[in-house]
Parts: structure tokens; C-alpha cells; sequence
């Protein structure tokens, strides 16, 4: 009877232990659930604001670049000094005239440099370069005779090849450097070739020979390249300059260098076959940047013409910048997703606009500090943006708080709370 009773409360006691241990380990799953943090929200950055993304990228729309040469009825090319586009209405070569000397000056400088503001070796003149002197001033080319013997710096033979054009020292300068025609044409072509000017034909240094050509485009490019050599546009730029044995002073044939702000260079060009031709280029303010645009006219018919061809694209050219909006307030920048599945949509917090030439780009990334999300409305990251322009950065913000799941979904998910 007595053992009866014992076995009773034994059997009593271990039931009400299981019971026990039961409801302890529930309690401790649950105090488990109720006290693991949470994983850290997953941050899906939006294609548009991912480095690197085709559609991070934003540009300038050049369709009015485009509309402002197809506009003129004569040949016509606009550009800027730092970058590869160009806008032009005719791909054909047209007699350059004194444009020529251009080329001459930058294939020689590339055979034998000059720095800036230096004198350079000295060249004594002679019988021959006379002659060709006497040949350019009866086709009524322009040359300015010195004394056989007389000494010239390159200094002072490109302040007469710049300023008045003058063929003398075009041709001088170039056979001093080559020795003959035919070594200079073949370093043109070797020149020619490195540089992509398909349509340069060339034959001799001055432009006086009307097969001399090349069309507005790559006339654009032979600017772009001569303002680019900073001892070039020294003398582009020069408006005036008194010469030696009794020559004077010599003025610069671009029309607009003394009459517009500016206006760093480049050259003119004129003869029976090629009409007036132009190339200028003006050094501009947009938007707190420093900007070179580049124009060339050909074929204008009169010095009048040319110098109206320069002020009308140099106008145009001042009307094509673009105020473009890279980053609008509220876009959507990416999402925080929570371990429970809610989205929290992340946004612009204000604008970032950009001032851009024609075909210019500028592209965005934002980074989200995860550890940043709380309440609505908090700052969570920025938008970078990279552009030829200063642009600020853009705040994003949480559009949502973080809001913690309920015990339920935390007794319910644990895979997720403790990610098995």
C-alpha cells in the first residue's frame, strides 16, 4: 500500500517537472524572440543613382548646337577648346587660304618647340626667302621685305605670321625647319594622319596655293589644336605689335580681337578662291566656369561678311549652355527593405542642377548609411554628383521611420530573426 502511494507521487513529480521545463524553455524561446536584434534593412540603390549605371548619366542635349550651323548657308563649324565635339553644316574641303599657316605653325613647334614668351633660335634671312618675297607681293600676297643677312628670331617671324600673315616668314619658318617643300608635306601628312583630318589636303606652307583645303570641321580641330599649345595662342591673342628695320607696327587681321571681349584668337584666311575665312575663338564665363567656344566661317564675301559670320556664331554659341536638373527633389533614390518585408523609400532631399555645354555629361551615385534609418525624414545619405561643373551635394532622406515588427512576427519568423 505504502509503495503504491510512493509510485503515485513519484510519477505526480515528474509530470509537473516536464510541465515546468515546458514552460521554461517557451519562455526562454520567447525572451530569445523578443530581445535578438534585428538584421540591419537591406539597401537597394535605384539603377538611376548606382555608379557606373547607364542611366546614372545625364547630358546635354546638342540638337541646338546642331540648329545653329544648320542655319547658316555657307560652310559653318562650332566647338568648345576642351572637348571633341564639333557642329558643322558641310563636310567638304574648301581653299583655306591663310588659315594654312595654322598648320604650318603647329607642324613646325611640334619639330621645333618654343616656350612661351621665348625668343627662340635666330634665323638669318636670305636670297631665296627675298625671292619668294618679291613672288608673294606681285600676286599681291602679303610679305614684308627685309635685307638679306638681316637676323629674325622665331619670336618675331611668328608675330609676322600670326598678326599681318605674312608668307614670307611662313615659308621661311617652314623650310627652316624641314629644309625643302617636300620634307614639310611629308611631316604635314605624318601630322595630318596622327590627328584624324581626313579632309586636309595641303601643298605648300603659306595658303597662297588655292589647293590648300580643308573642311569647316576639321578647320575647328586645327584651332582647337593651335589654342591648346599655350605659345600659339600667345600669339593669337596679341592684337598689335611694333616690328624692327623700319616696319613698324603690324595688327592682327582678326577683326573682332580688339572689338569683343574676350577673344584669344585664331585666324584669318582670304583669297580669289576661298572668299574671307574665319576661325575665332572667345574665352567665356558660364556659370562661374571658364569656357573657350571655337567658330569657323568660310567663304564669306567680304571682310564685313567675315567679321559679321564671327560676332553671329559667337552670339549663337553664347546662347547654347543648359541649366540641367541631374537630381530632382523626391526621386526616388533607393529603398531600405526591413527583415519583415516593409520597403522604405529613400529620396532626393532637394535639387542639383548643373550648367553644361551641348553633349556634355554628368553622372550621380548616392551612398545610404544603413545605420542612419530611424525616423521619417532623417538624413541618410548623399547624391555625388560628377559634372564639368561644380555641382553640390544632394541630401537623401528616409521617407518612412523604421518600425519594429510585433512579437507575433518575431515568434512566428525565426529563420529570419536569427537567420538560419
Amino acid at each position: 500500500m505504502n509503495r503504491s502511494r510512493t509510485g503515485a507521487r513519484r510519477a505526480r513529480i515528474i509530470a509537473l517537472s516536464v510541465c515546468a521545463a515546458t514552460a521554461l524553455a517557451a519562455g526562454g524561446y520567447t525572451a530569445a524572440c523578443a530581445l535578438t536584434p534585428l538584421p540591419a534593412p537591406a539597401i537597394e540603390l535605384s539603377p538611376a543613382f548606382t555608379a557606373g549605371n547607364d542611366s546614372a548619366a545625364v547630358s546635354a542635349d546638342p540638337a541646338a548646337a546642331q540648329a545653329a550651323v544648320d542655319a547658316q548657308n555657307l560652310p559653318t563649324a562650332i566647338g568648345y577648346l576642351h572637348g571633341d565635339e564639333v557642329w558643322a553644316n558641310d563636310p567638304t574641303a574648301y581653299p583655306l587660304a591663310s588659315i594654312s599657316k595654322l598648320i604650318t605653325v603647329l607642324v613646325c613647334m611640334e619639330a621645333q618647340p618654343l616656350e612661351p614668351g621665348a625668343e627662340g633660335p635666330v634665323y638669318t634671312w636670305t636670297e631665296a626667302d627675298r625671292a619668294r618675297q618679291d613672288g608673294y607681293l606681285a600676286l599681291d600676297g602679303v610679305a614684308y621685305p627685309i635685307p638679306v643677312g638681316t637676323e629674325v628670331t622665331l619670336r618675331q617671324m611668328l608675330h609676322f605670321i600670326f598678326l599681318p600673315s605674312a608668307n614670307d616668314y611662313a615659308a621661311a619658318y617652314a623650310y627652316w625647319t624641314f629644309g625643302d617643300n617636300d620634307a614639310f608635306l611629308a611631316a604635314v601628312a605624318d601630322w595630318k594622319q596622327r590627328h584624324g583630318l581626313e579632309s586636309l589636303q595641303f601643298v605648300e606652307p603659306t595658303g597662297m596655293d588655292e589647293a590648300n583645303m580643308a573642311s569647316a570641321p576639321d578647320v575647328l580641330r586645327i584651332a582647337r589644336l593651335a589654342l591648346q599649345n599655350p605659345t600659339i595662342a600667345e600669339f593669337t591673342s596679341t592684337a598689335s605689335i611694333e616690328m624692327p628695320w623700319g616696319i613698324g607696327v603690324v595688327e592682327n587681321t582678326n577683326p573682332l580681337i580688339t572689338e569683343m571681349p574676350g577673344i584669344v584668337g585664331v585666324k584669318t584666311g582670304r583669297s580669289a578662291a576661298a572668299g574671307f575665312n574665319f576661325a575665332v575663338a572667345q574665352q567665356v564665363d558660364v556659370d562661374g566656369r571658364e569656357v573657350v567656344q571655337l567658330a569657323v566661317t568660310l567663304g564669306r564675301d567680304s571682310k564685313a561678311a567675315r567679321a559679321q559670320s564671327g560676332r553671329d556664331m559667337l552670339s549663337a554659341l553664347d546662347t547654347l549652355p543648359q541649366a540641367i536638373t541631374v537630381v530632382e527633389q523626391g526621386a526616388a533614390v533607393a529603398e531600405a527593405v526591413t527583415v519583415d518585408g516593409a520597403r522604405i523609400p529613400i529620396v532626393a532631399a532637394g535639387n542639383g542642377v548643373v550648367t553644361m555645354l551641348p553633349g556634355e555629361q554628368a553622372t550621380r551615385a548616392a551612398t545610404v548609411d544603413v545605420a542612419a534609418l530611424g525616423k521619417a525624414g532623417a538624413r541618410v545619405g548623399t547624391i555625388t554628383v560628377e559634372a564639368p561643373a561644380p555641382v553640390e551635394e544632394v541630401a537623401v532622406v528616409a521617407s518612412a521611420p523604421v518600425t519594429e515588427p510585433e512579437l507575433w512576427w518575431r515568434l512566428t519568423h525565426p529563420a529570419e530573426l536569427f537567420s538560419w
